[in-house]
This record gives structure tokens, sequence and C-alpha cells, in this order.
């Protein structure tokens, strides 16, 4: 299970170049090599029908031994393609810590590829470790970040590719929150969970003045291979077109596109605070997803006792994503943390994804520093081994869009327990958007909620809100004694739906 975040908060401190040293550079005396994405595409068919053979580890055991925060203090200071002119420059992460499998990279100019040579005069190490922390003449790069040069210094990363397939970005102003990966196989289940990895980077040298970035990647596993581009333009909104051709080496069990990895501990009777001062912690607060036939879904993410799975069954899904909805700080206070400012990630696919389900896992945590929520699209029919699958999507991090969703839709869930009850749960819920905002106050609106299996719905009532010209819902519900029962509910008027639908596991409350 991917709990553990897998990207630290790396402070990169730049120092200038010393005379004569060309580092993070073109291999000396490296052949070029003709390259189009056909190529990767081509070593990942071959690379199918080859047997897997484990990576090896090259990092020196003192640099695994490293913790996070010791690993932070490795400093790549001298970046790609810094002093000539470009939107970005690239820093590269070396082996050390938890990431002790080397990765290749090259470089792309004029239509050749040139591999980038390791060289420990890379990195630097600062404070006390300095004296105590060796960088091997033999060593090797784990990953890279990119930073926009247009920026001001303290907001210029934007994007980072770190452990296994995971990489991560950022919009503008914002703060490292959902992490993505290439692909996931087999996410809690009882087999284990198998993590792909990037093996190899191509890195597209940009044009000044062009403000995108083109990354090709090779993927591996024992299961399974694949080729990757990805197009990234950073900016308000950060938008990353990906472009995936996968080659099966084995039959899969469970094939997870487009994964998303997030945190949510605690916040609004969600979770337990054990004892956390914070009102609200977490990088995401709901999972969103948008059906073919034009159903909007909303399912409030959770810190559950145990594990928890749930699918949603989708045909050809217009997309999905975690979002984090609140935007106060008052609401988070936390000032080291700042998860007002944790981007929503939203998957849209570009091909089309047929039928399918979006799995959302939801595991226990009482720690911030660990992502307890995985989510992705699992297709209906995987493909079986020898067989290419070709998929398409944009991901899209971003503070605030008006179009997502683009009608009525929940804006806030709060959960609770009815004083002197016998297990029973409040629900409140705060509507708000589409034509939700055009209503007049005294407009008969209700809740049409639904229960499963064995619960009661007890009352329900939808008030207006002047303040804030929104609708607030509550209900009192009584789930059964010994497993959750799944809410669903939409707000109509006179037969008409005013909203999106929101859904929820509901748990008995505690009898009081």
């Amino acid at each position: 299970m991917a709990l553990c975040k897998t990207t630290f908060n790396i402070r990169i401190i730049l120092l200038p170049l010393y005379c004569g040293a060309l580092l993070a550079a073109i291999a000396p005396g490296a052949l070029a090599a003709s390259f189009a994405f056909s190529e990767v595409v081509h070593d990942a068919h071959n690379l199918a029908r080859s047997p897997w053979r484990p990576r090896p580890v090259k990092a020196s055991k003192s640099l695994r031994q490293l913790s996070p925060q010791a690993y932070g203090h490795i400093l790549d200071s001298h970046p790609l393609w810094k002093h000539d002119g470009l939107p970005f420059e690239v820093l590269f992460y070396p082996l050390g810590g938890t990431f002790d499998h080397p990765v290749r990279f090259n470089v792309i100019r004029n239509g050749q590829a040139y591999p980038i040579r390791y060289d420990p005069k890379t990195f630097s190490v600062e404070g006390r470790l300095a004296k105590k922390v060796h960088i091997p003449k033999n060593g090797g790069y784990a990953g890279f970040l990119v930073k926009d040069t247009g920026y001001a210094r303290q907001h210029d990363e934007f994007l980072s590719f770190l452990g296994a397939s995971y990489f991560r970005a950022v919009n503008k102003d914002a703060v490292y929150g959902t992490s993505a990966r290439g692909l996931g196989i087999d996410t809690a289940l009882p087999s284990g969970e198998i993590f792909p990895y990037f093996q190899e980077f191509w890195l597209q040298r940009p044009k000044p003045g062009v403000h995108h970035l083109t990354i090709y990647a090779l993927l591996n596993s024992p299961l399974i291979t694949g080729a990757y581009r990805f197009e990234v333009t950073p900016g308000k909104s950060t938008h990353i077109r990906v472009h995936a051709v996968l080659y099966p080496r084995k039959k899969i069990r469970q094939l997870e596109i487009a994964p998303l990895s997030s945190m949510f501990w605690h916040g609004r009777g969600r979770g337990i605070r054990a004892g956390d001062w914070h009102p609200q912690q977490h990088d995401s607060s709901d999972l969103i997803m948008a059906n073919g036939d034009g159903e909007w879904i909303t399912r409030p993410l959770n810190n559950p006792l145990y594990t928890q799975v749930t699918r949603y069954t989708l045909d050809h899904p217009q997309g999905f994503g975690l979002f984090q909805q609140d935007r106060r700080f008052a609401n988070y206070e936390g000032i080291n943390t700042q998860y007002q400012k944790r981007p929503s990630v939203w998957i849209q696919p570009l091909n089309d994804w047929g039928k399918g389900q979006v799995e959302l896992v939801e595991l226990p945590t009482n720690n911030r520093n660990l992502d307890n929520i995985v989510t992705f699209w699992v297709p209906r029919h995987s493909p079986q081994p020898g067989q290419a699958f070709s998929v398409r999507y944009r991901l899209n991090f971003f503070r605030d869009a008006a179009d997502l969703p683009p009608g009525g839709h929940p804006l806030a869930t709060y959960l609770g327990t009815v004083p002197h009850g016998v297990g029973s749960r409040r629900i409140v819920v705060n509507f708000a958007g589409g034509g939700l905002g055009r209503l007049p106050a005294n407009t008969p609106v209700q809740a049409h909620i639904s229960v499963g299996p064995g619960a009661r719905l007890i009352h329900s009532a939808v008030h207006f809100d002047p303040l804030n010209h929104q609708w607030q819902m509550q209900a009192e519900i009584l789930p059964p004694a010994h497993h959750p029962t799944n809410v669903r509910l939409f707000l109509e008027s006179r037969g008409h739906v005013l909203s999106d639908t929101w859904t929820y596991l509901l748990q008995r409350g505690k009898e009081s």
C-alpha cells in the first residue's frame, strides 16, 4: 500500500558555477542518437518481451541510511540549463534515503538524444552534515525537479519526479500536496501492491520563449512496461498532457490508470483528531467524478478506522480528481503546512476510456506525513500480455476552477452525532454554484435522499443561507449496527434537479 509520501520538501541552494566545470551536462564523448517518441514505444515493447530483472541498488550504505530530513540537505548546486536563457532549469535528486535505484537521464536537442553524465560535484551538502555525508564518485541520480525561471524565487519550483513512477506539480503560488503516478497495480489487494517505476527519462531542451516542457520516460515493472510523454505547461494552473503506451508482460489482476495519492487526517467531523488542535489537516477534501451521462458526483474523503475501498462504476467518464475546496487559512491554522494552498487535481481523459470504475482507497492514519488516500481508474477490460494499450489524459493542478464542477454542487460536508441518540448521525452539506445562486430565497428546495439496506432516514430539511447565498441540507440518519450505509442525495425543486450528487459511506455513531 502506498502510504509514505515519496517526495520531500528539499531546499535547493543555487551556488555559482566554478570555472571549468561542466556539471549535470552531456557526457564527454557520448554518441548522440536520433530521438522520437516512437523509439521509446519500441523500447517499451522490446522490454516487455524480455525477462524482468530487478533494479540494482546503487546508493551507498551511508546514503541509504539517511533520514528524509538529512537527505534534504543534499543540494544540487549546478542546475541544467542555468545561464542558458531558457524558461526552465532542471535540478537532480541524488541517490539516498529510500531512493536507492539509479535513473538514467538524457537531453534532446535538435532531434538528437545525449546521455547526461553523473558527476558527484553536482551536489553539495549543507550544514553540519557536510563532514558526515560523502557523495560517492560512482553514485547516480534518483529523480529531478523543474523550476520556472520566470517566477519569483520562492515560487519557482513547479514539478518533481522522484520515487517509482511518482510525480507531482503545483500551480503558481501553491504548495505541493496531492501526488500523481504513472501507473498503479493491485492497490489494496491481498496479493500486495506492485510499484512500476520510471527507469529512464529524456528531457527536451526548450526553446527560448516557449513556456512548456516535454518529458519522455520509459516505465518498467515485473508485470508491465510503458512509454510515456508528458507535456507540461506551468502557470496559474499547471497542465500536464500524458500519453502512455503500455505493454503487459503478464496478466494483471488490477491495472490502475492515472493514480492520485493524497492525505486526509481530519476535518469537519470526519477522521480522528487524536488530540490534534488544528481545525482541519488534509491535502484534499473530496473526490469528484464526472460520468459520461453528465452526472457529477462528490464524495467527501474520510480517515476511517480500518481500510475502506469504494468503487464507482462510470461509463465513458469525463474526468475525476481530488479537490481541496476550503481556501481559508483560519479553517486550518497551519502556518507551516499551508493546507489552504494545496492544489486540487483534475484528470480529464483525452481518448475514450469506455466503461470502468473509479476506485477510492482510504487508509486509517494519525500522521499528516503519510498519504492515506489513493484513487485511480480501473478499465473494465485490462490489456492482455503482448497487447498494446494506449491511454491519453490531461492532469490539471489548480487552486480554483469556476467550471469544475459546472453546476450546483456540494461545497462543504459536516458530520456529527446526535445527543442522546442510539447511533444515528447528523449530516450537514452546503450547496452552491450553478443555478443555485440565482434561486429566490423562498424557492421550495428539497433533498432527495437514498440510504442503503438496513439504514433509516429519520428526517431531513433544506435551509437557505442568505449571508452566503447557498443552501444547507441537514439530515439525521441511523445506519445499520455492523456495517456502513451508502448515502446519496441531491437537491431538487418541483421535480427539477438542482445539484450534483453527494455520496458517502456513513458509519453508525456511538450510542450515548
